[in-house]
């Protein structure tokens, strides 16, 4: 089992080997992109140098000793798709095909390219008080220029996750009932993701310049603990976790205690795994890679 996590400067691979019933981290790699070979947007494809991130691509598969595994795992950074909650009776329709359509209806005016030309993702099962189903949309061009670049190598894109969505799951599965945040903090986004138990209430990803500096990602928490608050009738935090992978995790959890009133706690990407985890940095960078097999394997 092997997963491959693309952020704006660097491509990480997670490999886990199965001894039995036990899965345990077999290897973990991380290897920088050259300069400008990646640029995250929603409505552009994102390889602007495919062949330089081909050969990056194959040479951290081979540094995690996944190039021939076959079939991987794809987390994508939370900018290149839209994730949006629709209410249950938003999504309605008699079967799949017709949920969808009314699906693509619904968020044709929140997306920034034609709905036709995205694929979707659905999913439901939250709480029943939520009521809610959450959605992600993605530019086929852009999820097809990331698809053919592992094809290119020599490795089969399967599932494909959203680097957020991957680790708010990992994070907060099988806790008890509380509001919770997680902050994926990443090279040039940030997103944050209320959740009541594991389910999403709120999802919000900035970039650009709501992102560009510390000051601005700690007004931006300030801003969605007021519209828990306000909109949401939340009261405090049971819990907030970072993943941050720009600044030094404590720098970030110093940075964000203030505005979100909670000390959060650093994401651990490999709580259940057996072996010795990478160090910190390393850790944090292939987090998303980490948090999607966690959850995928048997």
């Amino acid at each position: 089992m092997a997963a491959v996590e693309v952020r704006a400067r660097s491509l990480g691979v997670v490999r886990l080997a199965r001894d039995g019933r036990r899965v345990s981290l077999a290897a973990a790699a991380s290897l920088d992109l050259p300069p400008g070979a990646v640029r995250l947007s929603m409505t552009q494809p994102n390889l602007a140098d495919p062949r330089a991130f081909q050969e990056t691509l194959r040479s951290v598969l081979e540094r995690a000793g996944a190039l021939h595994v076959g079939r991987v795992a794809l987390v994508l950074p939370d900018p290149v798709a839209r994730v949006a909650l629709l209410s249950a009776a938003e999504a309605g329709g008699q079967g799949d095909k017709q949920r969808e359509e009314m699906i693509r209806f619904r968020l044709r005016k929140a997306v920034p390219f034609d709905i036709r030309e995205a694929g979707i993702a659905i999913a439901s099962g939250g709480p029943p008080a939520s009521d809610s189903v959450l959605v992600a949309a993605v530019y086929r061009p852009v999820l097809e220029g990331y698809e053919q670049a592992c094809r290119a190598v020599g490795v089969h894109p399967g599932l494909v996750e959203l680097s957020g969505l991957a680790l708010l799951r990992s994070a907060f599965d099988a806790l008890p009932a509380g509001d919770r945040l997680l902050v994926n903090w990443d090279e040039g986004y940030v997103t944050l993701l209320l959740a009541r138990g594991e389910w999403p209430i709120l999802v919000r990803t900035l970039a650009g310049e709501a992102a560009a500096s510390p000051a601005d990602v700690a007004r931006e928490a300030a801003n969605t603990l007021i519209y828990y608050r306000e909109r949401l009738g939340g009261k405090s935090l049971a819990q907030a976790v970072v993943r941050s992978a720009l600044l030094p995790p404590e720098q970030a959890v110093a940075l964000l205690e203030p505005p979100l009133e909670v000390r959060p706690e650093v994401l651990e990407p490999w709580p259940d795994l057996r072996a010795a985890a990478p160090g910190r940095a390393v850790s944090q960078a292939l987090a998303g890679a980490a948090a999607c097999l966690a959850r995928s394997r048997p």
